[in-house]
């Protein structure tokens, strides 16, 4: 299990290195100011069970990214697209505070592309993943942005090693 949070924190380097190589320094006001009004143009509203239903996507190159999938039954899974591997995350969710998602995970496994044998999901134990956030709709699109509070798999804490910020977009 600590492979899996070894990979959260793998995440959250990549991450910053994606915003360092796509979003250029300046020291302009004029970019400080189109920033701000970008941000002034989306419609941010708190998390709802209802808000939240559907799937959510981060993907980056090379087969890294993210994958919620919500459910209107309070289910949830989540994967985690690591190159040639995939963590899946079974589990259900509750918002709470209207801005705290919590998934609370029953199962997982551990897919590796090129492998004949794969195994099943396996039962897991005091694992959960705790999350403040809030959906954002911009020009008709929808995200879902999450700040990850807790990561906690089988009882082990990441101990903050996971991305700062993951801004998921609604694909279904």
């Amino acid at each position: 299990m600590k492979r899996i949070i070894a990979a959260f924190s793998l995440l959250q380097c990549l991450s910053l290195a994606v915003l360092i190589t796509v979003i250029p320094l300046t020291n302009s006001a004029a970019a400080a100011d189109s920033i701000r009004a970008v941000k002034s143009d989306d419609d941010t509203t708190p998390l709802s069970f209802k808000s939240v239903i559907g799937t959510w996507t981060l993907k980056y190159s090379g087969n890294y990214g993210y994958t919620f999938s919500l459910y209107a039954n309070y289910r949830a899974m989540v994967a985690l697209y690591l190159n040639r591997e995939t963590i899946v995350f079974k589990g259900v969710y509750t918002i709470e505070d209207g801005n705290k998602l919590k998934i609370n995970i029953y199962e997982m496994k551990d897919e590796h592309r090129n492998m004949r044998n794969r195994k099943g999901f396996v039962k897991a134990k005091s694992s959960y993943f705790l999350f403040d956030g809030h959906r954002v709709s911009k020009g008709g699109r929808d995200s879902l942005h999450l700040r990850p509070l807790a990561i906690i798999i089988d009882g082990n804490n990441s101990e903050g090693y996971f991305e700062p910020l993951i801004k998921l977009a609604k694909t279904r």
